[in-house]
């Protein structure tokens, strides 16, 4: 997430403060853009091994889907996902919790923020043999009771069918002119500790959290789209029918974009391939932009680690939004497009790669993540004094918003109007001191691969993170952390 609603409802007042900075960088932005300095990242190991944890310990639960979508001739979705759940727990579970997020798009469920309504009708939840199965859904917790229990180890079969049209100029799941942006759309399965941590829904942050799995999607469509998704598209082109698959995903995106509002261009960077969507025929601001997510991407993939995955969509929509693969970011604007994207690819490594809790421990993807994105950006410029001021700029002007104390790892409910200071801005440029006082940028570099690569698809908590925090600088530093984070 860049800074998501932060973004939407903020975006003109930082942008006026930013303004002057824009002036004084220089004329010729396009050319800062082009000079990114490369820094080595070196394997540097602790002197003792962190504990491993299995990608799934945590999470407890696994889910594995196969959804079919069939669009109609009115342009609604009936859509059935048959979803395997696998029991990584050591409870047994008498019923399974999902977040069906698309409830509180209807009407006597929308939530307050969203303009308009959408629809969303569960007509079945079956098992494997066909029978019904008895449910209950209340604001996104969808809670439904298998037929017996499922054990620790075990796996059980349940498919839900549902009818689902997404509000116009809704928030993430929305249709927006004859573009559909199906996002949160589909029964998600929830993570398990000692029970099942699910939310009601919230517009700040995020609100729900949910392990890996596997995906296959299979559409039907009223018309022709251009679909971009999390899983693998290959060439941009109109299409009707398809099917698409993803492994080891924990989100699963898809959108369905009007061939006549958008163009694409597409660019090979290392192994992966970037397919980038741009609305209106203005072709000389896609390409410029798909060389920037060129430079971003190979950056962080030869200084923090490999992106093993084949494709990274993104969608120049307005937003600012990660998901596994895919991206949503802003058109271009100089001066402003640029922490979008950055942020957002940077999502591909904290966040999707390795994983946390969003709503319990926020800090631990948006803020690792904007310290990327600054230091990559104060990297990119060719004079260190401007890339000091311009890197973290925007970090800056967060961070001086931040009232009273700060504690990074509490509930993303818990924030109030503090999220977007601490998260976004305090925390990142607390972290940005600590390294410049300890090696500078390029440490703040090693670092964050060391941490990639040793939790590479695996699940962190804030505790694991300070442990291998320590361990990395063969030093304790657990009272530096204990100003801002609550550890027990």
């Amino acid at each position: 997430m860049n800074l998501k609603t932060y973004l939407a409802l903020g975006v003109v007042a930082i942008f006026v403060v930013v303004g002057g900075f824009i002036m004084l960088v220089k004329e010729n932005e396009s050319n800062v853009a082009e000079v990114v300095r490369e820094v080595e990242a070196q394997e540097i190991q602790p002197t003792k091994k962190v504990t491993e944890v299995p990608v799934s310990e945590l999470p407890g639960s696994r889910g594995n889907y196969k959804i079919d979508i069939r669009q109609a001739e009115d342009l609604r979705f009936h859509i059935s996902a048959e979803i395997e759940v696998s029991n990584e727990s050591k409870s047994v579970w008498e019923d399974i919790g999902f977040y069906f997020i698309p409830n509180i798009t209807t009407v006597g469920n929308k939530y307050y923020t969203l303009p308009f309504t959408g629809e969303a009708e569960i007509t079945s939840i079956r098992d494997k043999d066909g029978e019904e199965l008895s449910y209950s859904l209340d604001n996104t917790m969808l809670y439904v009771t298998p037929k017996s229990k499922v054990k620790p180890g075990e796996k059980t079969i349940l498919t839900v069918d549902y009818l689902l049209l997404p509000p116009l100029d809704g928030q993430r799941l929305s249709k927006v002119d004859n573009n559909f942006y199906l996002a949160l759309w589909y029964p998600m399965l929830g993570r398990y500790s000692d029970k099942w941590d699910l939310h009601p829904y919230y517009h700040n942050g995020e609100f729900y959290d949910t392990g890996y799995g596997d995906y296959e999607i299979n559409y039907e469509l009223a018309k022709e789209y251009l679909v971009a998704s999390s899983g693998e598209d290959g060439e941009p082109k109109p299409t009707k029918s398809g099917k698409i698959q993803g492994a080891n995903l924990k989100d699963f995106y898809i959108a369905f974009l009007d061939p006549e509002e958008w163009i694409s261009e597409t660019l090979v960077a290392n192994d992966t391939t970037l397919r980038y969507f741009y609305p209106h025929d203005e072709p000389d601001n896609l390409h410029q932009m798909i060389l920037e997510a060129e430079r971003a991407f190979v950056f962080m993939e030869k200084n923090i680690g490999d992106n093993p995955n084949k494709e990274l969509d993104i969608v120049a929509n307005g937003s600012g939004m990660e998901y596994p693969n895919i991206v949503e970011v802003m058109e271009y604007s100089p001066g402003k497009h640029e922490r979008t994207l950055i942020h957002e690819i940077a999502h591909q490594w904290f966040y999707f790669m390795v994983s946390s809790d969003p709503y319990e421990e926020s800090w631990l993807d948006e803020s690792l993540t904007a310290l990327l994105e600054g230091t990559y950006r104060t990297l990119s410029y060719s004079t260190s004094n401007v890339g000091e001021i311009s890197g973290f700029r925007e970090i800056n002007i967060f961070a001086e918003r931040k009232i009273g104390k700060v504690i990074a790892n509490i509930p993303v409910t818990d924030f109030g109007t503090q999220l977007g200071p601490i998260i976004y801005g305090e925390i990142p440029a607390i972290l940005r001191d600590f390294f410049k006082a300890h090696g500078g940028h390029e440490e703040t570099i090693k670092f964050l691969s060391a941490y990639f690569n040793e939790f590479k698809y695996q699940y962190v908590d804030t505790k694991t993170f300070v442990e291998f925090f320590n361990e990395y600088h063969q030093e304790d530093h657990t009272d530096f952390f204990k100003e801002w984070l609550i550890l027990e």
